[in-house]
């Protein structure tokens, strides 16, 4: 029996696919599902999540979100989501460096310092994911 995995993000849907594993970046760390796993829903880091069809691993950048798995189904709710094959990485990398930038000018107190911490994390989620 196969696991039926589908991403979805505010936009649109990402993937709908059938698999055999699916490890995910958990904000209490990282995880993974095979077939028959007990229900549960967590929420994400941004990370990388991988899926394994045919005992071929595919990743995927997430950036944040909610995990559900019940009955061999899993409902990935991301903020954003990207294979690896459709990442700019010199836009990531960008990115990365233009929000590390503005971190290092923000103490924790900093209403902003959060969300920044999180962009940084995205950025490096999607260069990790792409390669680079």
């Amino acid at each position: 029996m196969a696991l039926s995995l589908d991403i979805v993000t505010p936009e649109r849907r990402v993937l709908s696919v059938s698999c055999e594993e699916v490890r995910a970046p958990g904000v209490e760390g990282g995880f993974g599902v095979r077939t028959d796993h007990e229900p549960f829903m967590t929420a994400l880091e941004p990370g990388m999540l991988t899926y394994v069809e045919g005992g071929r691993e595919h990743h995927y950048a997430v950036g944040g979100g909610f995990f559900q798995v019940a009955d061999n189904r899993i409902i990935v709710l991301a903020d954003t989501a990207e294979s690896a094959a459709d990442i700019d990485v010199e836009r990531a990398r960008r990115a990365f460096e233009e929000s590390q930038n503005r971190l290092l000018q923000l103490t924790e107190q900093d209403e902003r310092h959060a969300d920044e911490a999180a962009r940084v994390k995205r950025a490096a989620a999607r260069i990790r994911v792409a390669g680079g």
